[in-house]
């Protein structure tokens, strides 16, 4: 099933406010429990590692991130997902028909898979039975990196007959405009890696997005 939020990895964003990834993912996650296992993944993103290093970053993020009940996914690296244990992987917008076909066979049954697109304001309805989702972006000016692409706007996210996730600008204030336009979710980077209290930014996102989740002290929060 898609994610209803979606959050990439970023070392920059967290330097905002002197932090590490791993330092701002614990404090993110350290309070919060998701209902659904699937409703919220972390994706790693390491564009420029090699597989060793990305495979130690994903059991580190596993550590912090499974007693929330959140799960993980892999860019562009599927090998690693049965291996590692992760929920699945996510591709780049380059993927073929034929990558996403050999990263099916690269991950156990069952795993999700996701693949990145940057239409045009022009473009198509999202149209892929080969994948579980797609990233539309950027809906909204990014906040974690500049980016020349003219933001698509909300209305982008009408109509699709594949799943699509808002990526670009998403925060706690726009998300559940995303939702009622259509997509399924939302990723962020910058919202919560960027945030002066990414425990905070997680949880105002997990109530714009409807994710049902409970504090670990035991208070139930609910969307509204």
């Amino acid at each position: 099933m898609p994610p209803k939020l979606l959050l990439f990895t970023d070392v920059a964003a967290p330097r905002r406010h002197q932090r590490g990834l791993l330092a701002t993912l614990a404090r993110a996650f350290n309070d919060v429990v998701i209902a659904d296992r699937g409703d919220v993944v972390v994706c790693v993103r390491m564009k420029d590692a090699d597989d060793d290093d990305v495979a130690e970053v994903c059991r580190a993020v596993l550590t912090i991130v499974a007693p929330a009940n959140v799960g993980a996914l892999v860019h562009e690296r599927p090998a690693l997902v049965g291996p590692l244990g992760l929920q699945g992987a996510h591709l780049s917008s380059t993927a073929t028909t034929s990558h996403v076909r050999l990263a099916r066979l690269q991950m156990p049954a069952g795993s999700v898979l996701g693949l990145s697109a940057h239409p045009t304001n022009a473009a198509p309805l999202c149209v892929r039975d080969d994948v579980d989702y797609c990233t539309w972006s950027p809906v909204f000016a990014p906040s974690s990196k500049a980016d020349a692409r003219a933001p698509l706007g909300i209305e982008a996210l009408r109509g699709h007959t594949t799943p699509v996730v808002a990526l670009g600008g998403v925060d706690g204030e726009n998300a559940a405009g995303c939702i009622e336009a259509g997509a399924v979710g939302v990723a962020v980077i910058g919202a919560v890696l960027g945030a002066a209290k990414p425990d905070d930014a997680l949880r105002g996102l997990l109530r714009a997005c409807g994710v049902e989740h409970h504090r670990r002290r035991g208070v139930v929060s609910r969307a509204a």
